[in-house]
C-alpha cells in the first residue's frame, strides 16, 4: 500500500473478516492486487487494495463502478464478490474482491514466448468482445485493458478482469499523460495519448493492439519512451500485415485513429465471427495454470520444467496384456459465443484387457489370481457402462422458461446434463430468464447430451432516435414511440428557439449519438431550449463610450447615448451614469442608456469688497452659488468667505449651487 506500508508486510491480513491475503500479485502507486482466500466460500479469489490516499479521493467511485459490475452477471466479465471499505494496516481502504479463474492470463502466455494463431487470437477476442459489449452497454468501461487483465478459466473460457475497477484510477493517471506508467501508455489509444476525451472506444483500441500482440509477438508504435510512444499513436493507421490473415481488416477498423470511425465492441466481435470462416480450426491454447504458491491446480496438467507451460497429461494405462486399443473422442469446447463455435479433437487411450493363459506356470498364484480378478473386473465395469448407454433412453427435458438460469440449472442437476447457455433477446421474458431450451421441452436426452439454456438479455436494443430540431412534446413522442422514456429539462439556449430540443444525452452512456444503439426502457435526458439567458449588467460609470460599447456588445446588449452632463466624480468624456444599475439582470439585446460627463460644472467666487449685503447676496447668485451661513454684523465688513468649513478667496473655482458662507466684522 503506496504511502502507508510495504504491500509484502500485509500478506497474511484478514480483509473483511473473510478475506485472506495469500500472495502479492502486482503492487503499484494506487492499489496492489492479492491472491486471496474467501474463507467463508473456501476459494480462491483476487482481492484489489487501494492506497488510502486513492481510497479518499477516488474511493466512492470505485465501489460505484463495482455494484455495477456486480450487477452483470456474465461468463465473460469477471464477477465482483465483495467491495467495500476496511480498516487496513490502521487505516481504511477501500477494496474490491473478485472472481480468480485458475487457467492464468494471456500475459503468462507471452511471457513464456507463446504467440498466438490468428485462428487462437479470433476465439480469445470474440469472448473480450462480448465482456466488453455487455459491460459498455451498461455504461461500464475498462480504460487500462491489458494481457494480464484477460484471464482463462481451466476450461479456456476468457474472463475479462477489473471491468470497472481501473477506470476512476485510469481516469486520474491520464489528466497528465505524460506522467502514465510504461505498461499504461503500451496499450493506450490515440485519444489518451493526446490527453482528449476518451471513452468506451478506447477498450476497443486496446484489444486491437493485444491481438497484433498475441501474434506478432510486438505491439505496435512502442518505442524507448512513454512520451514517443504516446506521440507516434497520434493520427497514425494502424499497421497490419500478412501475418495476421483474415484478422488484417478487423484490426485495421478497430484500431483507427478516430474513436467515430473506430469499431464498437459489438461489430468487432461480429468481424472477428466472420473472419474465423476462412481460418484453420485453431489449437487448443497453451494455458499457464497455478494456485498461490505456483503449484499446478489441474491434475490433468503437467509442466514441462523446460518451458513451464501447462500441457495434457496423458492417461496411465495398466498393462495386463500387449493388446491395446485407441479411440479418438471428438468434444466440443465452446471457445467463443455468437455463431462462433470451435471444435477441438482429444485422444484418449483407452486399455483393453485381454487375459492369456500361456506361460503362466512360471508366475507366482497369487499375481495369477489379482491379474485375473482385476481383468474379470475391467470386463464387468466396461460391459456395465456399455450397458448404460446402450439402454439409456433419456429423460425427458422440463419445461424451463420463465425460471431464472441458476433456478433451471438447478432443478436438472440430476439428469446429468451438460449445460451449455447462450443469450437471446426477448420483448416479453425478463433479463437472465430461460426463453427455451434447445432440444426444446419434451424431448428425450441421453445423461451425456448438452442442453443449451436460451437466457434472456432482456429487451433488444433500439436505436437511439435523432431529436434536432424537435419541440419537447414531438420528442417525447418520438423517444415514446421507439421505446424510451423522456426525462424533460430546460436549459437557456443562445441559438435554439424557444421551446425547441438544444441536446438530449443517455445519463449512464453520455457518449452515444444518434442512431447508436440503447436498451429499450432507458431513460433519455431531453434539454429544451428557454432562450437566451439573462445576462447581468456591468458597471460602465468612468469608462469611455467606446470600451462601454465594446463591452455591452460582448454581452449581446447594445448602448443609447443619452445627453451629456456635467459630473462632479466623472471627468471629460467618461460615462457618468447608466440606466439599468450595474448587477441588474437582463434579456438579451437590451437597450442600456448612458449619459457622458462633460466634466464638473464649476463657476468663480465673485469680487465682493466694497459691497453691501444685499449686493454680495445678487452677486453671488449670479454667481452661480447660494449664500450659506451669514456671521456678524451684516452693516459692518465682509471679512471671510468659506466652504465647506474652508477660506475661500475671489476668483477660485467651486461647484455650481455650492453653498458660500459669510463672515463680517462685528456684532
Amino acid at each position: 500500500m503506496s504511502g502507508v506500508v510495504d504491500p509484502l508486510e500485509l500478506v497474511g491480513t484478514i480483509i473483511d473478516d473473510r478475506f485472506r491475503l495469500e500472495r502479492l500479485v502486482s503492487p503499484s502507486t494506487q492499489s496492489s492486487t492479492f491472491v486471496a482466500v474467501d474463507i467463508q466460500e473456501k476459494r480462491s479469489v483476487h482481492v484489489r487494495l487501494f492506497t488510502p490516499e486513492t481510497s479518499t479521493s477516488i474511493g466512492d467511485a470505485v465501489l460505484e463502478q463495482a455494484r455495477m459490475v456486480a450487477s452483470i452477471n456474465h461468463p465473460t466479465v469477471a464477477a465482483v464478490l465483495s467491495a467495500g471499505r476496511a480498516v487496513v494496516a490502521g487505516q481504511r481502504t477501500v477494496y474490491v474482491a473478485s472472481e480468480r479463474p485458475l487457467g492464468g492470463t494471456l500475459q503468462d502466455m507471452l511471457d513464456r514466448g507463446r504467440l498466438l494463431t490468428p485462428s487462437q487470437a479470433v476465439v480469445i477476442g470474440v469472448d473480450v468482445c462480448r465482456a466488453l459489449d455487455r459491460a459498455h452497454r451498461r455504461g461500464v468501461v475498462h480504460l487500462d485493458l491489458r494481457p494480464s487483465a484477460i484471464v482463462f478459466s481451466e476450461n479456456q473460457r476468457v474472463v475479462v478482469a477489473d471491468l470497472g475497477i481501473t477506470a476512476p484510477s485510469a481516469e486520474v493517471a491520464w489528466s497528465v499523460p505524460s506522467g502514465v506508467s510504461p505498461e499504461r501508455a503500451r496499450y493506450a489509444s490515440p485519444e489518451q495519448s493526446a490527453a482528449q476525451p476518451f471513452d468506451e472506444k478506447t477498450d476497443v483500441y486496446a484489444l486491437a493492439l493485444i491481438l497484433v500482440e498475441a501474434v506478432t509477438g510486438s505491439v505496435p508504435f512502442v518505442t524507448d519512451s512513454v512520451v514517443a510512444t504516446l506521440s507516434s499513436r497520434i493520427d497514425r493507421l494502424f499497421p497490419v500485415s500478412a501475418d495476421l490473415g483474415a484478422l488484417a481488416s478487423v484490426l485495421e477498423k478497430a484500431g483507427r485513429a478516430q474513436p467515430e470511425e473506430r469499431s464498437s465492441a459489438a461489430e468487432m466481435g461480429r468481424a472477428l465471427v466472420q473472419s474465423a470462416s476462412t481460418m484453420p480450426r485453431p489449437d487448443v491454447l497453451p494455458l499457464v495454470v497455478s494456485d498461490a504458491t505456483g503449484e499446478i491446480l489441474i491434475p490433468s496438467l503437467e509442466v514441462d520444467p523446460t518451458i513451464d507451460v501447462a500441457r495434457p497429461s496423458e492417461f496411465a494405462s495398466m498393462h495386463i496384456a500387449e493388446t491395446t486399443a485407441s479411440s479418438t473422442i471428438s468434444r466440443d469446447i465452446p471457445t467463443a459465443v455468437g455463431d462462433l463455435v470451435i471444435k477441438a479433437d482429444t485422444e484418449m487411450l483407452a486399455p483393453v484387457a485381454a487375459v492369456e493363459g500361456d506361460d503362466d506356470d512360471d508366475k507366482p498364484l497369487v499375481a495369477r489370481w489379482i491379474l485375473a480378478a482385476t481383468a474379470a473386473l475391467v470386463l464387468v465395469v466396461g460391459g456395465f457402462f456399455a450397458y448404460r448407454w446402450i439402454t439409456d433412453n433419456g429423460r425427458e427435458i422440463p419445461i424451463l422458461a420463465n425460471l431464472t438460469e441458476g433456478q433451471a440449472a438447478n432443478s436438472i442437476t440430476e439428469y446429468g446434463w451438460d449445460i451449455e447457455r447462450i443469450e437471446e433477446f426477448s420483448e416479453d421474458i425478463e433479463a437472465g430468464r430461460v426463453i427455451r431450451t434447445e432440444p426444446p421441452a419434451g424431448d428425450s436426452l441421453k445423461s451425456s447430451g448438452v442442453l443449451t439454456l436460451v437466457v434472456s438479455s432482456g429487451p433488444p436494443p433500439v436505436p437511439l432516435p435523432d431529436l434536432a430540431t424537435l419541440d419537447s412534446v414531438a420528442a417525447v413522442t418520438a423517444l415514446g414511440n421507439t421505446g424510451l422514456q423522456a426525462n424533460v429539462l430546460e436549459e437557456p439556449s443562445e441559438d435554439v428557439a424557444v421551446g425547441v430540443v438544444v441536446r438530449w444525452v443517455v445519463p449512464e452512456q453520455p457518449n452515444l449519438a444518434a442512431g447508436d444503439d440503447v436498451i429499450k426502457g432507458t431513460t433519455i435526458d431531453v434539454y429544451v431550449s428557454q432562450g437566451p439567458a439573462p445576462r447581468i449588467v456591468p458597471d460602465l460609470k468612468g469608462q469611455t463610450l467606446e470600451s462601454a460599447t465594446a463591452k455591452l456588445a460582448e454581452l449581446r446588449l447594445t448602448i443609447k447615448r443619452l445627453d451629456d452632463q456635467f459630473f462632479i466624480d466623472a471627468p471629460a468624456g467618461a460615462i457618468g451614469s447608466q440606466v439599468p444599475a450595474a448587477g441588474e439582470q437582463v434579456a438579451r439585446d437590451t437597450e442600456i442608456s448612458v449619459v457622458v460627463s462633460k466634466g464638473p460644472d464649476v463657476v468663480a467666487i465673485p469680487v465682493l469688497r466694497r459691497l453691501n449685503f444685499e449686493q454680495v447676496k445678487q452677486a453671488i447668485a449670479d454667481a452661480g452659488l447660494v449664500v450659506g451661513n451669514v456671521t456678524g454684523n451684516t452693516n459692518g465688513v465682509l471679512v471671510a468667505l468659506a466652504y465647506n468649513g474652508q477660506i475661500v478667496t475671489p476668483g477660485q473655482l467651486l461647484p455650481r449651487g455650492a453653498a458660500v458662507d459669510l463672515a463680517y466684522f462685528g456684532r
